[in-house]
């Protein structure tokens, strides 16, 4: 059975493009919530969505709780949502200064201010509470941004689909040499500002609270946000993240129609199955040295690759491939908020010094030959 658990971020919002690939390696994927108890909206959830949460092997984790909060958040949220101001207007309200007090509706500061008058928070809380807040609002602003950057990517790729047929069309009639054109799609990734303020966000959150059982892998399709990490570990530490494994994995537009949530690939794969439990297991001991990291993940990969293209042939599938890298002898928490947030830690990290290392994983596209 595979109970390897991987945490996927900054994002908080599922999404299959993500998920695919990556319940083919582990048996449980993480996403953060920025409320507890959250409903998927209906536009977002698919087959596949629905099918890892039925099955427990995608969950959905709020790792403080807002409690008797939760519906002043879910409207303060959904009031930003439904006024449609524009991002830079939203951002200010994440200002520690406040809001404006001749608002009608309710802010961060008039719910907390209420709090605190009432003896529900001590005063010095107060600080650590909009933190907080401000990082709540900061992820709920960045799922707006996804979704609104999904329709517009949805937009141009009619666009496109519609200017090819033309050109295809046009060069048919007039027996042109021409050939068709792709305008320029919008990426779907965050801008740089954006993709900074949602990594502080759901660091300073998620390391706050704990998690039941603490996932063995951090994985982000951001290199902006691997490269952070990176620059931030050598700076601190005089010593670079180790790389363990390039794996390949199928990416697909049908993935509800193909995949069996019962058998993930890893599971046919024993190479591979023995290589990552070894590696995730705290209990286990491998040597920490290039090839003792490398060497079992190296003798698996032809058997790997086999599998990949019998179940997933890639005149069928696209590919992906995630680099998974060891920062050695250093908490998720220690590395995250070092890195994310320029600070250490609000209480020191008790685990710190008995650390064999956080695995992080970047999944990205693979390069076309």
């Amino acid at each position: 059975m595979n109970d390897i658990i991987a945490c996927v971020f900054p994002e908080t919002l599922p999404d299959e493009a993500l998920l695919f690939p990556l319940v083919q390696v582990f048996g449980q994927l993480v996403y953060m919530q920025a409320a507890e108890n959250e409903p998927l909206d209906q536009d977002l959830s698919t087959p596949l969505i629905e099918t890892l949460l039925r099955h427990g092997r995608l969950q959905l984790h709020t790792p403080i709780p807002l409690g008797d909060q939760r519906q002043r958040f879910l409207a303060l949220t959904g009031d930003i949502k439904n006024r449609r101001d524009d991002y830079a207007s939203q951002l200010s309200m994440l200002s520690l200064a406040g809001l404006s007090r001749r608002e009608p509706k309710e802010t961060k500061n008039s719910i907390l201010t209420e709090l605190l008058q009432s003896g529900n928070i001590d005063r010095c809380q107060e600080e650590e509470e909009l933190l907080l807040w401000q990082s709540r609002l900061m992820l709920k602003l960045g799922e707006f941004f996804d979704i609104e950057q999904a329709d517009l990517d949805s937009a141009l790729r009619k666009i496109t689909n519609r200017q090819d047929a033309l050109l295809v069309a046009l060069r048919e009639e007039e027996d042109t040499l021409f050939t068709p054109t792709t305008a320029q799609q919008a990426t779907g990734l965050n801008t740089e500002a954006m993709l900074r303020h949602r990594l502080k966000a759901w660091s300073r959150l998620y390391f706050y609270g704990t998690m039941p059982v603490q996932p063995q892998v951090f994985i982000t399709r951001h290199e902006a946000a691997f490269e952070t990490l990176q620059e931030a570990f050598e700076k601190n530490y005089r010593q670079g993240p180790r790389l363990v494994t390039c794996l390949e994995l199928p990416a697909t537009d049908t993935a509800a129609a193909t995949f069996s949530p019962q058998v993930p690939l890893v599971e046919q794969c024993a190479g591979l199955q023995t290589a990552l439990t070894t590696l995730t297991n705290p209990d286990s001991s491998f040597n920490i040295q290039e090839t003792g990291l490398t060497a079992p993940f190296t003798d698996c990969a032809a058997a790997w690759s086999q599998l990949v293209n019998n179940h997933y042939p890639a005149a069928k599938h696209d590919r992906c491939q995630l680099d998974l890298f060891l920062f050695p002898e250093i908490s998720a928490r220690q590395l995250f908020w070092e890195s994310f947030t320029g600070s250490n830690p609000p209480v020191a990290d008790k685990s710190q010094h008995s650390c064999r290392g956080t695995l992080v994983g970047l999944l990205k596209k693979a390069r076309k030959a």
